[in-house]
């Protein structure tokens, strides 16, 4: 448990999750596992852009959870681990497909525009906007080494969106809770109707899609996410101490491929 919780603290979590969800889509995708460079190369970029995140909240003066108390108490260490995973990302990126550098690029100029709105604090004026644009990146980000390669259809579509839509759900609650804490009636009441919104959906789409496809253990990781994250929202008395297990959550790919594994 003590290792459970300094990876979250230090966001590891996070970066298990997304590679967990990666090689997921490669998996639905391609029938095929992303390459070690393509893992290396999100992995980098996903815990770097977490971390890089935490010290613009402190020089904001927003020090919100214990995520925030951790990395400021261990900030040079926090610098080294920046420093290499700049490196490592540097090096990954000389094995990757050209049009997914191109990609990565892209990604790369909307993390900065998002990192300077954030900053000078444009996300204030625009109710959501923090969390629609965190969870388009994400999404983005997590599929970018099969996005490039498949053909697109409207199913390919509503599966990216049906993504979307889980991260969107994971950043919306945790930002209702803290909300909460301020007392904040207007905000409160805003994001309960963008989370009831969201989650149904998502139920929409997920139904649509166990009728289409004949795989519908293909779906086990989209369900299991939703579930944990709903439990949490609608049932957990200290919603943001669950933070760690709706983190996790995006680990669900795995229970997929064990079921592959043995199944076969």
């Amino acid at each position: 448990m003590r290792f459970i919780k300094i990876a979250h603290l230090v966001s590891l979590d996070v970066v298990l999750g997304t590679m967990a969800f990666q090689a997921f889509l490669h998996e639905i995708f391609l029938n095929d596992m992303p390459s070690f460079s393509e893992q290396l190369s999100l992995a980098c970029a996903v815990w770097g852009i977490y971390l890089v995140d935490r010290i613009i909240d402190r020089k904001k003066g927003m020090v919100q959870d214990e995520r925030h108390i951790f990395q400021s108490q261990h900030a040079i260490t926090i610098k080294i681990i920046l420093v290499l995973l700049g490196l490592m990302g540097g090096v990954s990126t000389l094995f990757l497909d050209q049009h997914l550098i191109y990609f990565g690029l892209g990604l790369g100029a909307m993390m900065l525009i998002y990192w300077i709105l954030w900053f000078y604090g444009f996300f204030n004026h625009l109710s959501s906007s923090k969390e629609i644009l965190t969870a388009l990146i994400y999404t983005m980000g997590v599929g970018a080494s099969s996005w490039y390669r498949i053909s697109w259809s409207v199913w390919t579509v509503l599966l990216a969106v049906m993504l979307f839509l889980l991260v969107f759900q994971n950043l919306g609650m945790y930002s209702l809770w803290e909300w909460e804490e301020v007392g904040q009636l207007k905000s409160i009441q805003s994001w309960k109707r963008i989370l009831l919104g969201v989650e149904g959906i998502f139920l929409l789409l997920f139904v649509s899609m166990l009728f289409y496809f004949d795989e519908k253990i293909a779906f086990m990781p989209f369900a299991i996410t939703f579930a944990i994250q709903c439990w949490i929202h609608y049932f957990s008395k200290n919603k943001l101490a669950s933070r760690t297990w709706g983190e996790l959550a995006y680990c669900s790919p795995f229970l997929y491929f064990a079921y592959e594994f043995f199944s076969k």
